[in-house]
């Protein structure tokens, strides 16, 4: 009997605070987690998605895998950013092979970049539901700059990249997976990395809307670290509710980490009031899901509960996935977790080279 091969790839989420990286095994819809852990990045390796220390992040992907031992090699791997562009759009109806011979020229009204110098995608979401002679498409673009930096990140450590997926679409795959039966309600995924707060929102599973925030967590930790005169490792620490001095105990430091989070929050339902009232749906957002370190900040559930009055929670990217009590520490997991949503909704991708 032929063993069967494992489709799955490795998820490889290089973000602009931590490398992340999931495997997971796969039996049919089912999956076990494999691996996983993370490695932090020096200060602006990344910056808005733009890589601007290469050694360093070639440094830990390698460091890391050889951590884990992993000895998969084909990788999954995302990008975010101010290069990469998604917009839904609305066309009149026509088939898939008319619309890749008109999508170029309806991109050049949406993207802000010669068109020579991006790579284009679509997906075709159906018909408009106001107009059912035009279709919704998702139009994506991203500068082909910034993916050859990334495939050269991924190869220079030794490793073969097989798909470069966006990260907002990488986080849709994990929730999807995760919350099944969710996906009739109108939902606000916030991934708050160190530096970039994304936005998307989904309508029936769909994408009807996404925003980039160009500030994150990190900015978090600054305020911090001014306040109580930290260093940046103290600082971080106390964003995430170690309070380790006599000058930051109790509700003082709470208060501070809320003051210092305060523009992130409003900036979050700033956006999402744009949604409610740009009439792209009659609906309104029913849930924001959280993801990425920013979700681990003390309080910051209940201030985005607050400010939007809309049910906030963080997500779980392991909910429907097994996880060995013997092979993982299922507490460090728990904690971790939100900044593995993007990571894991890479893994769960498909290796389709092989059979």
């Amino acid at each position: 009997m032929l063993f069967r091969k494992d489709k799955t790839l490795l998820g490889l989420n290089i973000g602009s605070g931590y490398v992340k990286l999931v495997e997971l095994k796969g039996s049919g819809s089912v999956y076990t987690l494999n691996n996983f852990g993370m490695a932090a990045l020096p200060a602006d390796a990344i910056v808005d998605g733009t890589v601007m220390d290469t050694t360093a992040i070639v440094s830990a992907i390698v460091n890391l895998a050889a951590n884990l031992k992993i000895k998969k090699k084909r990788i999954c791997t995302s990008i975010s950013g101010h290069s990469v562009i998604v917009k839904k759009i609305t066309l009149p109806l026509m088939d898939e092979n008319t619309i890749e011979e008109t999508i170029h020229q309806e991109a050049t009204q949406h993207i802000p970049y010669d068109i020579n110098d991006v790579n284009l995608d679509f997906q075709i979401l159906g018909p408009n539901q106001t107009n059912p002679e035009n279709m919704d498409v998702i139009l994506v673009a991203v500068k082909k700059e910034t993916i050859n930096d990334y495939l050269l990140l991924v190869e220079d450590a030794g490793f073969v990249p097989v798909v470069v997926d966006v990260d907002t679409f990488a986080l849709e795959n994990s929730y999807e997976y995760n919350y099944e039966g969710e996906d009739k309600k109108i939902i606000a995924l916030v991934d708050i990395g160190a530096n970039l707060t994304c936005i998307t929102i989904l309508d029936e599973g769909v994408t009807c809307f996404s925003r980039n925030i160009t500030s994150g967590s990190r900015l978090i930790t600054e305020q911090l670290q001014k306040k109580f005169s930290l260093n940046y490792e103290n600082a971080e620490l106390l964003k995430m509710g170690c309070a380790n001095s006599s000058k930051t105990k109790g509700t003082d430091a709470l208060s501070a980490i809320n003051e210092a989070a305060f523009s992130i929050v409003n900036e979050i339902g700033k956006a999402i009031d744009f949604f409610h009232n740009s009439a792209m749906t009659e609906g309104r957002v029913e849930k924001i899901i959280l993801s990425g370190g920013g979700a681990k900040t003390p309080n910051i559930v209940q201030s985005i509960t607050k400010n939007t009055n809309i049910e906030t929670e963080i997500i779980d990217p392991f909910r429907n996935i097994i996880i060995s009590e013997k092979q993982f520490d299922l507490e460090y997991i728990k904690t971790i977790a939100p900044m593995a949503a993007v990571a894991t909704g890479l893994a769960l991708r498909k290796d389709e080279a092989v059979r």
